[in-house]
């Protein structure tokens, strides 16, 4: 449960992280810019994104490229990174032990 928590954490600060670069480059440019996460993924690894894209066509179903994996490609960085960590977050949290008899 430790390796959850821990991995919500950093997937939540991910998330702020990317929430700030996003609210840094919109006042840079003086209007909403969203930071989409295929455009970090992008620019970390441009082929890995191509070669899941191509994978995920030709040997599972296109379907799960074109209208599942895409909007999660163009959604904002900060929803893809913040909302899976902030649920695992809560899912690996620590349960209070309850006492019978008080």
């Amino acid at each position: 449960m430790i390796v959850l928590r821990i991995l919500g954490y950093l997937l939540l600060l991910a998330g702020i992280t990317a929430l700030g670069v996003e609210i840094l480059n919109s006042l840079e440019a003086g209007e909403w810019a969203i930071l989409s996460a295929g455009e970090i993924w992008a620019r970390i690894d441009r082929e890995s994104l191509r070669a899941t894209q191509v994978g995920l066509e030709r040997y599972i179903h296109p379907y799960l490229w074109d209208p599942i994996m895409l909007n999660i490609v163009l959604a904002p960085a900060w929803l893809v990174l913040g909302l899976p960590g902030l649920i695992l977050i809560l899912l690996a949290r620590r349960r209070r032990s309850r006492r019978m008899f008080s």
